[in-house]
């Protein structure tokens, strides 16, 4: 049994950050049921990487999710919504600010009809504050949190990350948010709002960032990917590609300059301490030093030389590179999932691996509508009002062929 089996999600999810809070929790159990428009859906279902027509993201963040397509717009449509609310854990959305209040399906409304119910909210700056009923995607988050400042090289512009950290950080904490509420619950508690910004998440995690400014008195100086601490500490270039190299003790220097042929630099004052060191790593030419030797290398060949000496190193993999890695594989992070419309998609596995009561991927994500009508079945609708309500526009009810047969053969 996984732990989160028995607890019900009303999601409201648009997008990225709180679509991958709810696949986080359907992961490991909990019955997670997409609330969608029914004119097309998920706004997520139309963006790229596509298979066709077909996005392979919205395959991805809403895997083992079912799908209730509603127009929410329509007395009938609430209606629904609140009958699913009655016996719902949570509900979960990342609608702009006041969207939901102005629906009729806000946190005061819903509450009224579930006093346990745990109303969980993603938004890009929180439900309190200037900024409440600002737009915000996840570069304007970076932006705002200090996060993009942080990020780039010495005298060059900002460059956001490589993934979206604010929806990745914002989902992570609101996932954990509703745990903790959903746990006070089943202790006998009330349900409560939990009120997550992917702007405070990003501001989190800025670490010496925040130190800089608060202890030293000084604004941060992007680095790229340097150390303020740690020297060498940074990313250089090889024959095919690029490999990381971080040395934190003189222990460790000592023996990175014997591996690398720099033992004259064992003699040189200026490099004589990892203060030392950080202070003359550019202007004293250890960075080209070490960068005219990783040049003539391959870097999986750097990192096999220095890792029997236990100095830290990674090349740099392309995603696939680290797709068909062995450790990798080893720690089952790449999953191969069915999915109703496209077959078997690759995806990210499961990062938390829990000994006794592990997460796994029951199912791919729910084509629009393909459940609806097991839910109104479920609130006592019969087939003839769903055929009204479907020929009306107020529900999509498409409960797909393909997903038949599968559970069939399963």
């Amino acid at each position: 049994m996984k732990p989160l089996e028995g607890i019900k999600v009303l999601d409201f999810s648009q997008l990225h950050g709180a679509a991958y809070a709810t696949m986080l929790l359907a992961d490991f159990g909990a019955e997670i049921v997409k609330i969608e428009n029914v004119k097309g859906g998920d706004k997520l279902r139309e963006l790229a990487p596509k298979n066709g027509n077909y996005s392979v993201y919205h395959g991805y963040l809403n895997r083992g999710k079912k799908s209730v397509a509603v127009d929410l717009k329509t007395d009938e449509g609430k209606a629904i919504v609140k009958e699913l609310v009655k016996d719902a854990d949570v509900v979960c959305e990342n609608f702009k600010y006041g969207a939901m209040e102005k629906l009729g399906l806000g946190y005061e409304e819903l509450r009224r009809i579930n006093p346990k119910l745990v109303y969980a909210s993603l938004t890009g700056y929180g439900r309190k504050g200037e900024n409440k009923s600002k737009a915000c995607f996840d570069n304007t988050a970076q932006a705002y949190s200090g996060m993009l400042d942080m990020s780039g090289y010495f005298n060059g512009p900002p460059i956001t990350m490589g993934a979206q950290l604010g929806n990745l950080y914002g989902g992570m904490h609101l996932a954990l948010g509703i745990v903790l509420a959903v746990i006070h619950v089943r202790k006998g508690g009330e349900g409560q709002f939990v009120d997550v910004a992917a702007s405070d998440s990003l501001f989190a995690v800025l670490e010496d960032g925040m130190v800089d400014c608060s202890v030293l008195g000084h604004k941060h100086t992007r680095n790229g990917n340097m150390s303020q601490a740690i020297a060498p500490y940074d990313t250089y270039e090889t024959l095919d590609g690029f490999v990381s190299i971080g040395v934190s003790s003189d222990f460790q220097w000592e023996k990175f300059c014997r591996v690398m042929g720099m033992e004259d630099l064992l003699e040189d004052p200026r490099f004589s301490s990892n203060a030392k060191r950080g202070e003359h790593y550019l202007d004293g030419g250890l960075r080209d030093r070490i960068e005219s030797i990783t040049s003539t290398m391959k870097k999986f060949e750097i990192e096999a030389m220095l890792e029997k000496e236990n100095i830290p190193c990674g090349s740099v993999c392309t995603v696939l590179e680290a797709m068909q890695s062995e450790q990798i594989s080893h720690r089952e992070m790449v999953l191969t999932v069915e999915d109703p419309q496209v077959g078997s998609v690759s995806m990210p596995g499961i990062p938390a691996k829990l000994g006794k009561t592990p997460g796994s991927v029951d199912r791919g994500a729910p084509l629009l509508g393909e459940d609806t009508g097991r839910y109104l079945k479920k609130l006592g609708y019969e087939d003839e009002e769903i055929r009204r309500l479907t020929a009306q526009g107020i529900v999509t009810d498409g409960e797909p062929k393909q997903r038949c047969e599968e559970e069939a053969r399963g």
